[in-house]
């Protein structure tokens, strides 16, 4: 059977080349291609932008793949993109079966099922239900009695509710992604690589929707990959892609089961003392108590060639992260020494944070630029401004007080504006702190070319429509500034 699978960018370097590099390549979707191939299905991939020409280049598509099946993601800002694919699919072929998944169905499956072109949606993980709903759509079936599907019968209206099952608890089963398939896709096949390490986050944090996703299924939601899956697959890639730099391990945070951290790098260092050049990586961690003075685990990651951790501050307000965000508890100091003592040991630390949170001041929001200019991310900053997912605890208590905006779960800028109505951080407050965040945090550390660049970046990042417009005119340039100024370290 002939299977599309769909994705969306509203960040992106060209509209043709839409993902930087091969970190961006989404895993949901990816793994359920792969698992749809291994099951002797034919799978295409289509990857719009907001400056994609949805319905000719659908169109083009429908006509020469002729599919079946159409599988659809989207976290919560995608899904006005997704709503146009999904009405142009139905309008070009209505024979087409619709399914949409993601986090925003998971969180959400009443409003995404109530699309009109929607046919069915999954609920939690999707490789096993899609794999059976491609088989009983090619026995010519009206698909019924599939595990994490809810379908709607296309005469009546009616919805089945079917059970969700528990979550994979053997990753290994799942078969490698197909990176091929997003091989046209991206701008630089050079750069850092990712591999899947695990599923699930131990940590409830408001402003995620982990916290609602573990709920979603019965079992084991925090799982990890075994290190001899994991080091298969980077012989994979090294194969596929000849020699290789880096890879990052995708998972949440790398250190939630400390007996399967240790075990995984020192296969990691073992690996890496038979290549001729070995491979470098990075990962997620959070601050926690077992980790933030853990010497002997920096020893292990720098044994294994780790060269930086990506680490979630998100406020320099210790207030905000506990009694808004419940983020694991951590102190800055704590933050500050934990960022020092992985200098020592030749790492590099990526900080993460969140501007215009429910509750925020600007006064909280200098304690975070304070924060992190004491850290002084030798790898990098990511500032985004908070958008609330439908669905998650933020999302509630945003409602709850009344803060969000009319575009509030429309908008195209997730991240680069804010959509909540707080008191005393106006919304181009906000916009102005995220666009000069780089400048007050690396003021007097860093060249003030690199500076500029990067603050100049940024802005166009708060105008998506200004950037979009210079990427089609200029899309050479801005590829290569986006190759110097994002993905340098790559």
């Amino acid at each position: 059977m002939n299977i599309l699978c769909v994705y969306s960018f509203t960040s992106f370097a060209t509209s043709k080349q839409p993902l930087y590099n091969s970190t961006q390549i989404p895993h949901g979707i990816s793994y359920i291609a792969a698992c749809l191939k291994q099951s002797g299905h034919t799978v295409k991939l289509a990857v719009f932008t907001p400056v994609s020409s949805i319905h000719e280049e659908l169109k083009d598509i429908i006509n020469e793949f002729r599919p079946g099946l159409a599988c659809l993601t989207a976290v919560s800002s995608q899904i006005p993109l997704i709503k146009k694919i999904g009405e142009a699919i139905k309008q070009i072929d209505p024979s087409i079966f619709i399914i949409i998944g993601g986090v925003h169905t998971t969180l959400n499956p009443e409003e995404t099922i109530s699309y009109d072109f929607t046919d069915a949606v999954c609920i939690g993980e999707g490789e096993k239900a899609v794999v059976e709903l491609a088989r009983q759509l090619e026995l010519r079936h009206s698909p019924s009695q599939i595990f994490n599907l809810w379908i709607k019968n296309r005469n009546t209206g009616q919805v089945e509710e079917n059970t969700v099952q528990p979550f994979i608890e053997d990753l290994d089963s799942l078969p490698f992604i197909d990176r091929e398939m997003w091989d046209p896709f991206i701008s630089n096949l050079r750069g850092m690589q990712m591999v899947l390490a695990g599923r699930g986050c131990p940590n409830k944090c408001a402003f995620c929707s982990n916290h609602v996703l573990a709920k979603v299924a019965e079992g084991r939601y925090v799982r990890f990959r075994s290190p001899n899956n994991i080091i298969a697959e980077l012989h994979n890639l090294i194969t596929r892609y000849g020699q290789i730099e880096s890879v990052f391990l995708e998972t949440e945070t790398l250190e939630a089961n400390l007996t399967y951290t240790y075990q995984l790098l020192s296969e990691l260092a073992e690996l890496n003392s038979k290549l001729s050049a070995p491979l470098k990586f990075g990962t997620n961690l959070v601050v926690t108590n077992k980790i933030k003075d853990n010497r002997d685990l920096l020893r292990a990651f720098k044994q294994a060639n780790f060269k930086f951790f990506m680490i979630g501050l998100e406020s320099g307000s210790e207030k905000i992260r506990s009694e808004v965000l419940n983020r694991p508890r951590y102190s800055n100091a704590d933050f500050i020494e934990f960022c020092q003592i992985a200098r020592e040991y030749d790492i590099d630390i990526y900080i993460n944070v969140l501007i215009g949170l429910p509750g925020e001041t600007r006064r909280d929001f200098e304690e975070t630029i304070k924060c992190v200019r004491n850290c002084q991310p030798n790898w990098g900053i990511s500032a985004n401004i908070y958008f609330p997912y439908p669905g998650t605890k933020l999302f509630q208590l945003c409602q709850d007080q009344k803060l969000l905006g009319p575009n509030a779960r429309t908008t195209i800028s997730e991240r680069t504006s804010s959509v909540l109505k707080l008191t005393g951080f106006s919304k181009w407050q906000i916009k102005k702190e995220y666009i000069l965040f780089y400048y007050k945090v690396f003021k007097g550390y860093k060249p003030w070319t690199d500076i500029m660049m990067r603050t100049v970046y940024t802005a166009f990042e708060a105008f998506p429509k200004v950037k979009r417009l210079i990427s089609i005119i200029f899309p050479w340039m801005l590829l290569k500034k986006l190759r110097l100024i994002l993905h340098q370290n790559n």
